[in-house]
């Protein structure tokens, strides 16, 4: 059993006197020293010419057409008007009275746009009555007007446990919608 743990101290302080050398080999680094470099290959591509574009001619800069940076200094910075009472209170209803006439602006705006509806919707009731064929004619979209293109996920992952409802037509315009059992 002696032998063995001889054999066994012996091979650790081997292992540990070798660990030493090569712990103390970093220690000797020095950093202002430079790598040796092998042979360097010449590159081929140097050979070749190289084609660059044009560079851009920039127009010369007009000095008078620079912000002054004197302007910009804190004592040029004007203080604050104060006014008068009567001044803030003619300013407050000259404010109120360009804001009424924005807002009936607006909402002659939206009364002409709702005529324009109602009239649109009278005559299509109009020519239903007289002409099926001419009726469906005038509801087709159009697309040539605006040819827009959209790119995007024309399919989306399924939502696990979601049931989908049952779409059934009725007679008319209507849609049913009867969930699935």
């Amino acid at each position: 059993m002696a032998a063995f743990l001889q054999k066994r101290m012996f091979s650790f302080f081997v292992r540990s006197s070798g660990l030493v050398i090569r712990q103390s080999l970093p220690g000797r680094h020095n950093p202002s020293l430079k790598k040796k470099k092998g042979p360097t290959v010449v590159n081929k591509k140097k050979n070749k010419p190289v084609f660059r574009k044009p560079t851009e001619v920039v127009p010369p800069v007009d000095s008078e057409s620079l912000l002054n940076p004197a302007l910009l200094e804190a004592t040029r910075i004007r203080k604050p008007v104060k006014l008068s009472y009567e001044e803030q209170e003619r300013r407050t209803l000259l404010l109120k009275e360009w804001s009424r006439y924005k807002m009936k602006q607006h909402k002659e705006e939206l009364q002409r746009i709702q005529e324009l509806q109602r009239c649109r919707e009278e005559a299509l009731k109009e020519l239903k009555k007289t002409s099926l064929f001419l009726y469906h004619e005038a509801i087709k979209v159009n697309h040539d007007f605006f040819p827009i293109q959209f790119k995007g996920p024309t399919e989306t992952p399924p939502i696990p446990g979601y049931m989908a409802p049952d779409m059934e037509e009725n007679k008319g315009d209507k849609i049913k919608v009867k969930a699935k059992s």
